[in-house]
This record gives structure tokens, sequence and C-alpha cells, in this order.
């Protein structure tokens, strides 16, 4: 009986999973921030994005640095990668490069419009 550990296609399709709810789960808070018209929850989901934004940067950057053959190609060396990777990243959004609060004050421009001045809450008729 022969037992296989993990595949790399099993740990590319968690990781694409994890991606893809990630993303639905950005677009869903964004979308309640704007229609609620809480400039607090905006200005979270803008950093959220430039976090996003970084992390597919990163990754299209890594992409064009070749495979070295010192080490060899594994599942844990991958799932070690992606960790520290996430790690990077997460910092890199703690700090920030500027564009979350240049995307805060264009959206909130468009949510002043939506929404009243008086109430914040009640939209404009």
């Amino acid at each position: 009986m022969k037992i296989d550990g993990i595949g790399s296609a099993d740990i590319t399709n968690s990781i694409n999973r994890k991606q893809i709810q990630e993303d639905q789960a950005f677009e869903d808070v964004l979308k309640k921030a704007y229609s609620d018209g809480d400039k607090e929850k905006l200005k979270q989901v803008c950093k959220q994005f430039e976090g996003l934004l970084l992390q597919m940067m990163y990754r299209q950057m890594k992409r064009t640095v070749p495979e070295s053959e010192l080490l060899p190609a594994s599942s844990g060396r991958e799932i070690f990668q992606d960790m520290l990777d996430e790690e990077l990243i997460n910092g890199a959004t703690q700090r920030g490069v500027g564009l979350s609060e240049v995307l805060y004050r264009q959206l909130s421009m468009n949510m002043d419009k939506t929404y009243s001045v008086n109430d914040g809450k009640g939209k404009k008729e």
C-alpha cells in the first residue's frame, strides 16, 4: 500500500481557493461600507485593497526570479515560502505605500456626493 503526501497541486488549489474567498470577502465589505456610508470601514477596506495589490505585485515580481537548483523544490518549502511571502506583504501593508490614502480620498468624495452632509446616513433624493 502506497501513501502519498500532500501534492503541490493540492497546496496550489488550496491557496487559490483562499485567494478567491479573500477577494470575495473584500468586495462584500467594500460594498457594505460604501452602501452604509461608513468612512472608518471604507478606510480599512482601502488598506486591505492596498495589501491585495501589493500581494499581486509581489507574486508577479517573484515569478521573474529564476528558480535555484541549490535547494530542491518540495511541498514543505512551498508552504514555508508562502507563509514568508504573506508575512512580508503584511509588513509592507502596515507601512503602506500611499495608495490606500489616495483611494480613500477618492471614494469618500464620491460617498459625500451620494449621502447628505447633514446626517451622513440618508441618501440624497
